[in-house]
């Protein structure tokens, strides 16, 4: 294991949503492709926007458009939550279009990163390209933490497959914060242009951004230094992360599949990821200082964060 793996901070579980949070408030690490190019107009401090920077693109017409850049909104969601309400212009992603199934054994696996192949389909359906903004949204116009789960891994896997983080962006508060300043469509989902664009072009695939089974079994023995693992399911009193008979879910999403175990990774903390939202801000991001307070509150020191980018 290299010393910048051993470095790694490793979640349980949701640990994607980590990395995202760290990325889009803070916008550390860039670690740009010279072939997926900076844009101009769409330049922003951070990736997480609001509501009022992609309306100004939108105006603009950028959204859809054509030029150097343009923004392609992926809407990733139910097609029932797609069709009660999106933001205008917006493509439909199903949910499940962002990981992948493998046989392990007796079960399926259904949180698997998705493979080359099936991200070049990805991409490539929405006519992305090299001068193309992603901008990332989903959910309803009832806000709701739990909506930012598919979001955020959709996010997550385009970082991981080499796209910069100044071409991606994930509206703060999502659908909910687009509806409580401009209202929702219920259009059919605009029509796009296949592209030819693959991850190769990125010439980077980030694997600093995910931990192998083995990785974390080496730091449940003890065996890595300086690393924060966090189990991001429930409190520490109840539910999954305290080992409570019939609470962990099975690889179907229900509590009465079979589970081989319950419990935590040895060492864990918990933290509810629900906590990184502001309830009473239509359910956006909490300010960088309160989340460096609950991150750090769990064991995760600033020479960690500095790692997450």
């Amino acid at each position: 294991m290299s010393p910048h793996t051993a470095k790694k901070v490793i979640p349980w579980l949701a640990s994607y949503l980590l990395l995202l949070t760290l990325a889009v408030v803070w916008g550390l690490g860039a670690c740009s492709s010279s072939d997926y190019q900076t844009p101009h107009s769409t330049t922003t401090p951070s990736a997480l926007i609001a509501p009022e920077t992609l309306k100004a693109w939108s105006d603009e017409g950028l959204v859809n458009g054509t030029g150097y850049d343009r923004v392609v909104i992926l809407d990733v969601n139910s097609i029932a939550g797609y069709g009660a309400g999106h933001i205008p212009g917006a493509h439909f992603v199903n949910s499940a279009d962002i990981s992948q199934n493998r046989r392990e054994g007796p079960a399926t696996d259904v949180s698997m990163v998705l493979d080359g192949a099936h991200m070049n389909a990805l991409i490539q359906k929405y006519g992305i390209d090299n001068r193309t903004t992603i901008v990332f949204t989903g959910g309803t116009s009832a806000a709701s933490a739990g909506s930012y789960l598919s979001v955020t891994r959709a996010y997550w896997t385009f970082r991981y497959w080499g796209f910069s983080r100044e071409r991606l962006k994930l509206v703060d508060g999502i659908n909910a914060a687009w509806a409580a300043a401009y209202g929702l469509t219920t259009t059919a989902p605009p029509s796009a242009a296949l592209s030819t664009y693959t991850v190769a072009s990125n010439r980077i695939v980030r694997t600093d951004l995910r931990a192998s089974l083995a990785e974390v079994i080496d730091v449940a023995d003890g065996k890595v230094p300086n690393v924060a693992t966090v189990d991001f399911r429930s409190g520490e009193t109840d539910n999954s992360y305290a080992g409570q008979r019939g609470k962990t879910a099975g690889v179907f999403g229900t509590v009465s599949d079979f589970v081989v175990f319950e419990g935590r990774i040895k060492g864990a903390r918990a933290m509810t990821y629900t906590n990184m939202f502001d309830a009473a801000n239509t359910f956006r991001f909490k300010s960088p200082e309160a989340l460096i307070s609950l991150l750090t509150g769990v064991g995760i020191n600033s020479g960690l964060l500095a790692l997450v980018h």
